[in-house]
């Protein structure tokens, strides 16, 4: 009877120091297959389309789009801060759709972040003109003061 106990109460089946049985065929474990057994991270790669590990992350342009944004903001008043705020909000968009695996809505804000950048910019290049034609003209020079 202390032999049985030993021995894990069956018989000669071995005790606590007996090494475990094989794996069932086809890999065991959770998974069944599709990713393995439990040492082989479960899962598997996901399908293409996914981000991680296909390709690189597209553009987002934030930092020219923040540039663009404080110039505006310094220089030319509502008209190109509207779409510098814009820029920016699609721009902060692309890595967090990137990284939760929304490649084509990642590729869309990347897109949408660019067109506003370049809004903004154009915006602020036609505010500096034709500032610099009104003041040279002494439109905004000949303006009196109170």
């Amino acid at each position: 009877m202390s032999n049985d106990y030993q021995s894990g109460g069956h018989g000669d089946q071995g005790g606590y120091g007996a090494p475990p049985p094989p794996p069932p065929p086809g890999g065991g474990g959770y998974g069944g297959g599709y990713g393995g057994g439990y040492d082989q991270g479960g899962y598997g790669t996901p399908p293409p389309g996914y981000g991680g590990g296909y390709g690189s992350a597209p553009n987002n342009y934030l930092a020219v789009s923040i540039v663009a944004l404080v110039i505006s903001i310094l220089c030319c008043g509502w008209l190109a801060i509207i779409p510098g705020i814009v820029a920016v909000v699609f721009a902060s968009q692309v890595n967090g759709k990137w990284q939760s695996g929304d490649a084509a809505g990642a590729q869309d804000a990347s897109a949408k972040a660019k067109l506003w950048m370049i809004i903004t910019w154009a915006v602020i290049a036609v505010s500096l003109v034709l500032g610099i034609i009104l003041y040279a003209t002494g439109i905004v020079a000949g303006l009196p003061t109170t």
